[in-house]
């Protein structure tokens, strides 16, 4: 499909969000965090942990997170803290609460930022009359905490819908999450585009609605082995000209 075409009659854009719009600039580091968070909610609430056995609930938590996210099931931030303090012999509500506002507030200004030329992008697109939309999935940080880290870096302003896996009820492919924002906005599948990294959930599962995609590869090159986007950008800049917008930073 050519760059014409694939922009052609479209009302709308949709975008993931993690390396598509935001990127976690020091993973190791929050993590660690993450961890500790853990551990002192484990111990406030009678159960004493060491960073090996909170570092070992939370990785054991993840993973079931991750595996439920391939399987296309529900699993957000408050499973995820359910699944470490039980883990840890911690099973109250009120710990998985804490536990979960501790999670969504580990990453701090500056440790999230917005892919180069990101907002440069919803701007641009906005003003040139297309609605926009974010579809995303969560893990560790819920809708809340997502909105937060779009606020602080400029971007939630651009956004006319927000379609999250912790408010829609299912993650990525399935098609409730796109028709979800698509609805907001009032637009027809066809009549939309969306943005993402990942060809598995980002790629198919916008395609099996049938929207248009683009693939973008600054921050992460899926090179699995679903089928790819329309197209394939390496950056905000060329995103921007495949539209015909300036591609300026």
């Amino acid at each position: 499909m050519s760059a014409s075409a694939i922009v052609r009659d479209i009302d709308a854009v949709c975008f993931d969000c993690w390396a598509t719009l935001l990127v976690e600039v020091d993973g190791p580091v929050v993590h660690e965090r993450r961890v500790e968070h853990v551990r002192a909610c484990a111990t406030a609430h009678g159960s004493p942990a060491s960073a090996e056995a909170a570092r070992a609930a939370l990785d054991r938590a993840w993973q079931q997170h991750w595996d439920r996210w391939m399987r296309g099931e529900r699993n957000d931030a408050g499973d995820i803290a359910r699944a470490a303090l039980r883990a840890l012999g911690v099973d109250a509500a009120a710990a998985e609460a804490e536990l979960v506002g501790r999670l969504d507030a580990t990453v701090r200004a500056g440790e999230v930022q917005a892919l180069p030329g990101a907002r440069r992008t919803l701007e641009s697109l906005a003003q040139a009359g297309f609605r926009l939309a974010l579809v995303c999935d969560t893990g560790f940080t819920s809708a809340s905490g997502v909105r937060r880290l779009l606020d602080s870096a400029g971007l939630l302003e651009w956004l006319d819908a927000h379609a999250f896996s912790d408010e829609a009820g299912v993650p990525k492919p399935h098609p409730k999450i796109f028709e979800s924002a698509l609805s907001t906005l009032g637009v027809e599948p066809r009549r939309a585009l969306h943005v993402g990294d990942l060809r598995r959930t980002d790629v198919a599962g916008a395609r099996a609605l049938g929207m248009r995609t683009v693939r973008i590869r600054w921050a992460h090159d899926d090179a699995s082995e679903h089928p790819d986007a329309d197209a394939v950008v390496d950056s905000h800049a060329e995103l921007r000209e495949l539209f015909g917008l300036p591609a300026e930073q």
